[in-house]
This record gives structure tokens, C-alpha cells and sequence, in this order.
């Protein structure tokens, strides 16, 4: 009569270790069966409680019972006819030698040992014929009741830990158990129950049959949605939620709404409870609380840069102007070329993670070999982030510029409607090695509706980032166009230069573009520049460069073009890159010096 083996509940350890070799403990040398196994075995003996000087007498009363280890260890893994003998010696060794991990194998206790000396030190042996392993004959697992259809569960289903046919682990099948209960209770069928859930095993034959049946039950719902009290609109509040009431039940959304919450940047910090579920009603109730933030934030810094100089910058922003969560932001950067002074007044959107409405006003004073300039500007803004993942914004802007070119002063007023698109995506924002960032920008005004000119113009810059010979490649382009009836009446802000450390390196800032009769650059219609730049970490953060440049500002189809090769020096610090860099232009000669920081996208 064959024998057959019925477990339902019995839960066998199956795990692997490494060489029991500690260095003052007695080892195991296994004879016979597949490395996992042994590992297994190891696992189920536990022998670090075995030191070296340990008893005869002890080591007996340590090593009672593993006949039962053992076999557990062996039925774990299917092997159901294993025989073994296990036995006991002592062995000596140096007290220098080392096990394979490069670690000293014994250091005999409570004495101080000099180098080679002898140790004595309890050795086993265990002498394995595991036998033939059971296989899985057949898996039957299913999903009854109105979860049965559910993806929750079909998608598990496709991907089952093992198959008929598999050798036998019964960790295989309580991990199956256990991920069919883990989904039940996210998913919200808090009533669920297994029917069934049988592991059959036939020594004969050494085969096993599985069968899991999983009685569903109903998929409770989201019931009352309460949020404590908040210095917020409950009408803000509910914006940040990601599922309503009446709704299926998912628990990974209770984590997406406190993450929400977390990220809206008004509260110090957020606890999302779930209710027990109400059998009555199938629903399961909501309640949040938070701790508001202090309503006012500071920011103050100091950079350079061989563009702009150094610069000085400070921030007052409120992160509460209402309860409908508006915010202000006053911003202003000083530096010997660029210093401006803004504000900022935001009203939160449908969704307010990611849509928003952004009033603005500023004034700007910039001051460079080419031009100089003092604009001011008033501008609201619909930023919102669309369904293929672009963020996009659209925009009306008001500019007044006055500004001195080539000697010539002139004063410009736009009226300009605008649309832009951006998308970045990158494996580590601190040191991408991959990754891709996209912007482009249409925007146009109109002679007599305000304007003093009649314009069009198209931008669209691009980078990408690549791994190559354990360094990376960063790649970037950029291509501006404009239409307009009258040169001299586009403001420096929207004419076109190149050079700098974004642009053409080993050139000064803005110092490139067409120019006037008397050589002044005034600047261009349209741009055109790239750049190929190599770049290989060389100790810690540090990293060396080269790169190449390219381009120039244009007017017409006579294209100046003008290039650079350099090297330089990447410090990936704590607040980002800061870069260093010297530009050879290609037909000049000479060098400059450039230093630059801020993200690569």
C-alpha cells in the first residue's frame, strides 16, 4: 500500500545560507545532494551555538534531534527518502588559516594565540543519499465567488511561483497562499477564505498534488471620506484624493493619497486611518488628519557662474495665502550681469498636484558685452500636466523692454499669447547616466493689439544622456526661429546669441551673433547650436570632461559657424554639479574659463 502525506497547515523552513566556517565555531562538511540543499540543512542545524572547546557531553545534547532537522530540511525541498549519516570528529587547525571568504576559520577562545599556532576544533561530517525528489503532478488554483474574474487575482494566477512538472518546495506553496490572501485584503474582499487548500504527496511515486481554492467573497468599497480639521477647504482636500466614495476598495490608493498630501508641500505631516469594514453596509470608512506646515519659508543662497558672475539670491514664499491653499513666492537674484525681482501668486487647479493657475510680475536689469536691457513684464499662466505626459503651459504675457544695442536705444512693448511643452525623464536626478529632457515654446504678438511689432517665434531645445565605456554621453541641441516684420524693434530678451557655458563654450556670454556695419554683435532671428560631451567618474564624485560646441545666432541662410573643444572638471556635490571647464574655440584660438552648476536635466 502506498504511503501518502497530508499536509494543511505545516509550514517547513526552506532557506539558504553560506558555509557554516565561523571563527570559533565547529564546521559541517555535507557529502551528497545539490548546493541548496546543503544550504538548507546548515540552515535547519544551526551549529554557531557549537564552539570549538565545547564538551563531548554538551556537543551530544546540541546535536539531539537533528535527525528530525535534518529530515525537515530534506522534506522542504521534496526529497522524502533521504539517508544520511552524520558523525563527529576533531580536527586541527592554524590558528592563521582562512575559510573561502578570505576570514580567519578559528580563534580559540579564552587564550591569546600566536600566529600558526594548533587549534582543536569539533569537525562534522554528514554522508548524504538525498534520494529522488518529488515532482508537482498537477496545481490546481483557483479564485470562486465574485472576485473570480477580478485582474487582482487572473494576473497573479498567470505568474505562479511554480508549475506542474516543477520539483517540489513547500515554500512554493504557502507563498501562493500568501500572496492570494495579501491581494484579497488590498483589494478590499475582506470576507475571503480558502476552501481548499490542500498539499498532497505521494512517496511512491514522489509526486505531489496542489490544489488552492480561494472563496472570494464580496469586494468591499470606500465608504465616508472625513478629513479632521485642517486650516484647508475640504473642496481643496478632496482634490488631492485618488479614488471617491462608492468605490471599489484598493489599499495601495490609501498610500497614494497620504503621498499626495505629503507632496502639496501644506502640511508637516499626514495620517490616512482605515476603519474596520462594516459587513452591514460593505464599505470601509476614511479618515485623515494633518499638521500644517509653518505658513512661511525663507530661502537664501549664493553661486556663480563665468555667465552671470556671482550672484546673490533670496525667497519669501507663503504656502497659505487661504484656505483655498493659494500661494505668493517673492524671488530676487542679484549679480553683475543678471539681477531681477519678481512675484508669483499661485491658485491650485483640478489637480492640484500637477495644475495650477500663475500670476506674475517682476523686473529684470541685464547688462551684458552685447546688449543692455531693463525689462518689465505681467503674465498669467495655465500650467497643467496632459494625459501623454508633457506639461504644458499656456500662457499671455506682457513685456516692456527698454533696451541699448550696438549704441542704439529703443523701448519695445509686446502683448504675447504663448504655448509650451516640456518632458524630462531620468534614472537618478543627482547623476544620470540615462535619460532625455525636451522643451519647446511658440509665441507671437500682434502690431496695434498693444504690440509695437509683429512677431512669431519657435523654439525647441533638446538633451539626452547615455552610458558608454562606464562614463556617459550628453548630448544637446537647440534651434530658434522667428518671423517678424521690423529687426529693430525685438527686444534683446527675444533676439537670438550664442557663447556662454549652455551654449558654445570658450566664448564669452551672449558675445556671438550677426552683426551691424561697425562689428557690434546685435544679435539674431533664429539659433542654431549643439553639443557632444564625454564625461567619466575618476575617484568618488569627481568626474573628467571633454565636449565639443557648435553654432551660432543667425539672421539670414549666411551661417557664421562657429566651434570649441575642451576639457573639464565635474563635482557632483551635495547641491548639485558644479562644472569647470575650459573652451578652445577651434578658429580663434585662446581659452576660456567656465564655470557653471546646476542640474544636467
Amino acid at each position: 500500500m502506498s504511503k501518502r502525506v497530508k499536509h494543511l497547515t505545516a509550514i517547513l523552513l526552506c532557506c539558504t545560507c553560506g558555509q557554516v566556517t565561523a571563527n570559533d565555531n565547529a564546521t559541517l562538511v555535507i557529502h551528497g545532494g545539490k548546493s541548496t540543499l546543503q544550504d538548507n540543512i546548515r540552515a535547519h542545524l544551526a551549529l554557531n551555538d557549537i564552539a570549538c572547546d565545547l564538551s563531548e557531553a554538551k556537543l551530544r545534547g546540541q546535536l539531539r534531534g537533528s535527525d528530525d532537522k535534518i529530515s525537515e530540511a530534506l522534506r522542504a525541498l521534496g526529497y522524502y527518502h533521504g539517508k544520511w549519516t552524520l558523525t563527529k570528529s576533531i580536527e586541527k587547525r592554524l590558528a592563521q588559516d582562512t575559510d573561502k571568504s578570505g576570514l580567519s576559520a578559528v580563534t580559540k577562545p579564552l587564550q591569546r594565540l600566536k600566529k600558526n599556532d594548533e587549534i582543536e576544533c569539533w569537525q562534522l561530517e554528514l554522508a548524504l543519499q538525498p534520494g529522488p525528489v518529488t515532482k508537482i503532478a498537477t496545481l490546481d488554483v483557483g479564485i470562486e465567488g465574485p472576485g473570480k474574474s477580478d485582474a487582482v487575482f487572473l494576473d497573479y494566477l498567470q505568474k505562479l511561483p511554480t508549475k506542474a512538472g516543477n520539483d517540489l518546495r513547500h515554500s512554493d506553496y504557502e507563498d501562493i497562499k500568501k500572496e492570494i490572501s495579501q491581494r484579497a485584503r488590498n483589494a478590499g474582499y475582506f470576507d475571503g477564505k480558502f476552501s481548499q487548500h490542500n498539499l498532497d504527496i505521494n512517496t511512491d511515486t514522489n509526486t505531489a498534488a496542489i490544489t488552492i481554492t480561494y472563496q472570494s467573497g464580496a469586494r468591499y468599497l470606500f465608504g465616508d471620506i472625513t478629513f479632521g480639521p485642517s486650516l484647508l477647504n475640504d473642496s481643496l482636500l478632496v482634490r488631492y484624493l485618488p479614488f471617491q466614495s462608492n468605490t471599489p476598495f484598493e489599499a495601495d490608493k490609501l498610500i497614494t493619497l497620504q503621498n499626495n498630501l505629503v507632496s502639496s508641500n501644506y502640511f508637516e505631516s499626514v495620517s490616512v486611518d482605515q476603519d474596520n469594514p462594516d459587513a452591514n453596509s460593505g464599505k470601509v470608512a476614511t479618515y485623515i488628519s494633518t499638521t500644517p506646515k509653518k505658513e512661511y519659508e525663507t530661502t537664501a543662497g549664493i553661486g556663480a557662474s563665468t555667465d552671470t558672475g556671482p550672484r546673490l539670491s533670496y525667497g519669501l514664499r507663503n504656502r497659505r495665502v487661504n484656505a483655498d491653499g493659494d500661494t505668493y513666492q517673492i524671488s530676487s537674484q542679484y549679480s553683475p550681469i543678471l539681477s531681477n525681482i519678481g512675484y508669483q501668486y499661485s491658485q491650485p487647479g483640478t489637480k492640484p498636484l500637477t495644475d495650477k493657475t500663475v500670476w506674475s510680475t517682476g523686473v529684470q536689469q541685464k547688462d551684458t558685452d552685447t546688449s543692455e536691457s531693463t525689462s518689465y513684464r505681467a503674465e498669467v499662466a495655465l500650467i497643467s500636466l496632459i494625459d501623454s505626459g508633457w506639461v504644458q503651459t499656456l500662457s499671455l504675457k506682457f513685456l516692456r523692454e527698454n533696451f541699448e544695442i550696438a549704441n542704439v536705444d529703443n523701448t519695445s512693448t509686446l502683448l504675447m499669447p504663448g504655448l509650451a511643452y516640456a518632458r524630462s525623464k531620468a534614472n537618478d536626478r543627482r547623476y544620470p547616466t540615462q535619460g532625455w529632457r525636451i522643451t519647446t515654446a511658440v509665441r507671437g504678438a500682434l502690431d496695434g493689439v498693444v504690440s509695437s511689432v509683429s512677431l512669431a517665434q519657435f523654439e525647441l531645445d533638446g538633451k539626452i544622456i547615455f552610458p558608454l565605456l562606464g562614463g556617459r554621453v550628453i548630448s544637446r541641441g537647440g534651434l530658434g526661429i522667428t518671423a517678424l516684420d521690423d529687426f529693430s524693434e525685438l527686444p534683446a530678451s527675444l533676439r537670438f546669441f550664442a557663447g556662454g557655458d549652455n551654449s558654445v563654450r570658450g566664448f564669452a556670454y551672449e558675445s556671438l551673433g550677426p552683426e551691424d556695419s561697425a562689428g557690434e554683435v546685435i544679435g539674431g532671428k533664429h539659433r542654431l547650436t549643439g553639443s557632444l560631451e564625454y564625461d567619466h567618474r575618476v575617484w568618488g564624485d569627481f568626474a573628467l570632461a571633454t565636449f565639443y560646441d557648435a553654432g551660432n545666432a543667425f539672421d539670414t541662410s549666411d551661417f557664421t559657424f562657429y566651434s570649441s573643444m575642451g576639457i573639464g572638471l565635474r563635482w557632483f556635490s551635495p547641491i548639485g554639479p558644479i562644472r569647470v571647464d575650459f573652451g578652445f574655440p577651434l578658429k580663434d584660438g585662446g581659452f576660456r574659463f567656465h564655470l557653471s552648476m546646476g542640474p544636467d536635466l
